[in-house]
């Protein structure tokens, strides 16, 4: 029962700041989906990322502090200073045995979303690695820095793909509808995407997504995809050296894939998002081709985090434990 109790007071410890830093940080969060930055996407994904990343990596640095001294008493090597403040919550699990019903209600409920959220997550993973899995069956791969997996048949598709083994999906259809100088532009971009490892960092927001109010999940998820096409195509310009060319791809693939959706679900197919902005962001050589920093700055927030909540364990615990009093 204690154990239990323990759960349900994690779990809506962990809801309740994931809302409240989501709520904080979503002002900062219109200001990238509307003009801010518009001539550097890179950096707009990076700061979307970081965004995205803030509320579950907060969250599991105060849950992970709250919970650290009761844990330390339970294995020896602190002293059990539950005993010493009963006029509040208890966050521990040898003396949370009359958790409050309401308190036991938000964290049953939360505790219910995320399974239910975390659930579609990998169920959307392993589709998309089945669809994946299908395609590359059928297709030739060619050798390089990103391996192009040539795939025949009728789908209008240039694709990057892989979290960890980066590659290109190609159609044999596509390939023949462009002209040499589109296709470069075309797979300029998806190996734009494989250099910022977009693949990985929209895994990476969905699962902190789990940790902040859905909303949100969504908004940031909106904005890092918008501005990675966008950086992607600044890449390609300037590998191409004229921002018309890919534009002028970017229609051209489009037309072709009107009918077609996402193909695999990591990030969309070139030439299927915001197509009116890029277009013009490119016609007008507005946007800057940057290097992305998403990972080493949420890494380096999250290292921030957990150094905070380790000197400061005691006082967090007992900071927790005291909202929960008032809240509950």
């Amino acid at each position: 029962m204690a154990a239990l109790a323990f759960l349900l007071e994690c779990a809506a410890t962990a809801a309740l700041i994931g809302m409240a830093v989501s709520l904080l940080v979503w002002p900062a969060l219109l200001v990238l989906g509307g003009r801010g930055l518009r001539c550097v996407p890179a950096l707009r994904a990076d700061l979307a990322f970081v965004l995205g990343t803030l509320p579950a990596l907060v969250s599991m640095a105060m849950v992970a502090a709250a919970v650290a001294p009761p844990l330390a008493a339970a294995v020896g090597l602190a002293a059990d200073h539950c005993l010493g403040h009963g006029h509040h919550v208890h966050l521990c699990f040898l003396h949370s045995t009359h958790v409050r019903p309401l308190l036991a209600a938000v964290g049953a409920f939360a505790l219910a979303v995320f399974l239910f959220r975390a659930g579609g997550v990998v169920l959307r993973v392993l589709r998309m690695r089945e669809r994946l899995s299908a395609l590359e069956s059928l297709g030739t791969p060619r050798p390089g820095r990103f391996p192009i997996v040539a795939v025949p048949g009728a789908p209008q598709l240039c694709h990057a793909a892989g979290f960890v083994r980066g590659r290109i999906l190609l159609s044999a259809s596509l390939e023949e509808s462009l002209t040499p100088t589109e296709l470069r532009s075309a797979l300029a971009h998806e190996e734009a995407h494989l250099r910022r490892r977009d693949p990985l960092l929209g895994l990476l927001l969905g699962v902190a997504g789990l940790f902040a109010a859905p909303l949100f999940a969504r908004a940031c998820a909106a904005v890092y995809q918008t501005a990675a096409e966008e950086a992607c195509d600044a890449e390609a310009a300037a590998a191409m050296g004229d921002g018309g060319l890919v534009a002028g791809a970017l229609v051209k693939v489009a037309a072709l894939q009107r009918r077609v959706s996402h193909v695999a679900g990591e990030a969309p197919a070139f030439g299927a998002l915001a197509l009116e902005r890029r277009v013009r962001l490119l016609l007008d050589e507005e946007a800057r081709a940057s290097t992305a920093h998403a990972l080493r700055v949420a890494g380096a927030v999250a290292l921030a985090a957990g150094l905070f909540a380790f000197a400061h364990t005691a006082f967090l615990h007992h900071a927790v434990e005291t909202a929960l009093h008032l809240l509950f």
